[in-house]
């Protein structure tokens, strides 16, 4: 996987193709079904069609990409823990040698569902929640309750540190206008044994972040991080809720041949040449873009450890642009 790792560094800041490579990591999505209809959400603008991957689906891309790729998220536009396979997928994949992670509305999390979690030996588990009061929360998640998510949480926080799980929890909060006024208490709320990195982040798709971010370099996403929809569409960026850039389907061709296909690396070549406003999908794209510097750095590193490491670094950027971290001359 290093040398993978190599290959895509070079192709990235060479401002070359792709050839003979797979992304870092990829996400799945096993479905786009949702219990929730969330203010911010890309799925309000979705107008595919709405459906579950097929377990065998699902076993053909992990049988592709075992022992070429590290980390897999089972998700992109819908609530994973809805799909009725979901721990049986998740088993597949860690009987391949793959870490797993979701990121989940926390709706469906009651005991039963908690400790199939335990059980599965999930790697890696975000908990979204926007904002920190039931007021907010519930103008901005609708068809949630908030007193009931904030139990199924602080439930699973308890079994967690009970069975001493290693499971990597994450606390995150989308910065918007409903929630601006509330990331400090978040932090506060949140800043809780087993809990190991609170993430507010900005909003995406809409280009309405409050961390403005336009393109001004090549996507560093589109060189790094495939995904692949629930009926096998494969498409190049998180951010094409209505598959508008088909790659192709993983029925009918492999992830590696349609990841380095002419189609991708036309998108990549567009890029290269700063030609960003004549792709409607990244005209107006805030998705956060890291320095050279970083990419660099970075790509000597897994990305099961970066994965833990950012949103560790993140959560103390957070406590102390909200002073919830004494100056040193203030520390006891």
């Amino acid at each position: 996987m290093f040398a993978n790792n190599m290959k895509l560094l070079c192709s990235y800041l060479l401002g070359q193709p792709v050839r003979n490579s797979f992304p870092r990591s990829i996400g799945i999505e096993i479905t786009n079904r949702c219990n929730l209809d969330c203010v911010m959400c890309p799925r309000r603008q979705m107008k595919r069609l709405v459906g579950d991957m097929s377990f065998t689906l699902f076993k053909k891309i992990i049988d592709e990409i075992k022992g070429k790729i590290k980390f897999i998220w089972l998700q992109n536009y819908g609530e994973p823990f809805l799909h009725p396979d979901i721990f049986h997928m998740i088993q597949y994949a860690k009987e391949s040698g793959l870490m797993v992670g979701v990121s989940t509305n926390a709706t469906l999390i009651k005991s039963n569902v908690a400790k199939e979690i335990f059980n599965s030996k999930l790697d890696y588990i975000i908990f979204a929640v926007d904002g920190a009061t039931k007021e907010t929360y519930e103008k901005i998640r609708k068809g949630a309750d908030y007193d009931e998510v904030v139990g199924n949480i602080r439930v699973f926080l308890g079994e967690k540190r009970k069975k001493r799980s290693p499971i990597f929890v994450v606390m995150q909060c989308i910065y918007m206008k409903d929630t601006a006024g509330e990331v400090k208490d978040f932090i506060k709320m949140w800043d809780v044994e087993g809990i190991n990195g609170i993430r507010i982040r900005q909003i995406t798709h809409t280009g309405q972040g409050h961390y403005k971010n336009f393109l001004k370099k090549p996507c560093y996403w589109l060189w790094y991080s495939g995904h692949i929809n629930w009926d096998g569409t494969v498409i190049p960026c998180c951010q094409d809720v209505n598959a508008i850039y088909p790659l192709g389907n993983i029925l009918s061709d492999s992830l590696c041949k349609l990841w380095n296909s002419d189609e991708m690396n036309d998108l990549r070549q567009a890029h290269i040449k700063g030609a960003f406003k004549t792709i409607s999908l990244c005209a107006n794209c805030n998705m956060y873009q890291p320095s050279n510097i970083l990419v660099f750095g970075s790509s000597f590193f897994s990305i099961s450890l970066l994965n833990h490491l950012i949103p560790i670094v993140e959560s103390y950027i957070s406590k102390t642009r909200y002073r919830l971290i004494p100056d040193k001359c203030n520390r006891v």
